[in-house]
């Protein structure tokens, strides 16, 4: 179920509704977690890793662990953890004239550029060490911590409120995942998912959507694929700690198909062996199978499937 690269991604927050006197939230943040609350300066920040196929998804996985869990705590909005020459020179243990020379781009000159400062401190610019951690990364360096690089962060931070407002409402969040890429068909499931976040904002359409079988209560993965793709490529979408996930894919006349499918660990499943489909089916195959049944019976659409 691997080959899509699930990394670990530690994330540095501005928390609400906990506090560090609060013994027992402090206890479930170590103990659960292995993450630190601190408190400086009137605000609370939670340090805490998780793992996922980018910082985003991995975000979006800390999100619904932590509600279920804490459901008290609300996070804000990712701390930039903002750095100068002299704290970059620390961090990786160069001079300050060393790491002045990248900022100043008369070394490593074949690399990407150093990139842009955040903003400006008193008169001296400073920089998300996210970004200048992904810059080192090039040569090996850094410190080999993963975290959100600007872009990152500033849709997480954009997320935050939504995802935390559709867990109130007592409804799952929703992960897309593209069953391939560079293959020529990237812009076909874009607009698949374009298609399923409109279909989705309809009143009780994630309702019934959420109602598919599935272990993971509060988060749902839905695998955006094209006739051409790999049931394999689809299975590898599937998060590391999940059985069960949403097929969706346009049919042969263009109307939207949402079919159910697991793992080989998914309980109830019916394995697409039974259906007559080898290793390198594709979702086209699965579309005729639903058509016309393995033996000229149909398969109903909402069947779970459990892909090998």
């Amino acid at each position: 179920m691997g080959g899509w690269g699930v990394m670990e991604y530690e994330f540095h927050f501005v928390v609400d509704g906990i506090s560090v006197d609060d013994d027992e939230a402090v206890g479930m943040v170590h103990d659960t977690f292995g993450g630190l609350l601190t408190y400086h300066r009137g605000r609370h920040f939670l340090d805490i890793a998780e793992s996922g196929a980018n910082a985003i998804d991995a975000a979006h996985r800390i999100v619904v662990r932590l509600r279920k869990s804490l459901p008290g705590l609300r996070l804000l909005r990712t701390d930039p953890d903002l750095v100068g020459v002299s704290d970059i020179a620390e961090r990786v243990e160069r001079s300050r004239q060393n790491v002045q020379q990248w900022v100043n781009g008369e070394r490593r000159q074949d690399k990407l550029p150093f990139p842009d400062p955040e903003g400006v401190a008193g008169r001296s610019p400073v920089w998300r060490w996210g970004d200048v951690n992904a810059w080192l990364a090039q040569f090996g360096e850094g410190d080999g911590v993963h975290t959100p690089t600007r872009e990152e962060a500033l849709t997480i931070d954009f997320m935050l409120p939504k995802w935390q407002r559709t867990l109130d409402d007592g409804l799952p969040l929703v992960h897309f995942a593209a069953a391939g890429a560079g293959d020529g068909r990237d812009r076909e499931r874009e607009a698949l998912q374009r298609l399923l976040e409109g279909t989705l904002a309809f009143p009780g359409v994630l309702e019934r959507i959420a109602a598919i079988p599935r272990t993971e209560q509060q988060r749902l993965t839905v695998v955006c694929a094209v006739l051409p793709d790999r049931l394999s490529s689809v299975v590898a979408r599937i998060g590391h700690d999940e059985v069960w996930a949403v097929l969706a894919y346009q049919g042969a006349e263009g109307e939207l198909r949402l079919q159910p499918v697991g793992t080989a660990k998914a309980s109830g499943a019916i394995p697409v062996a039974s259906l007559g489909l080898g290793p390198d089916a594709t979702v086209g195959d699965l579309l005729l199978v639903q058509t016309n049944g393995p033996d000229d019976t149909p398969v109903t659409p909402i069947t779970p499937v459990g892909l090998d």
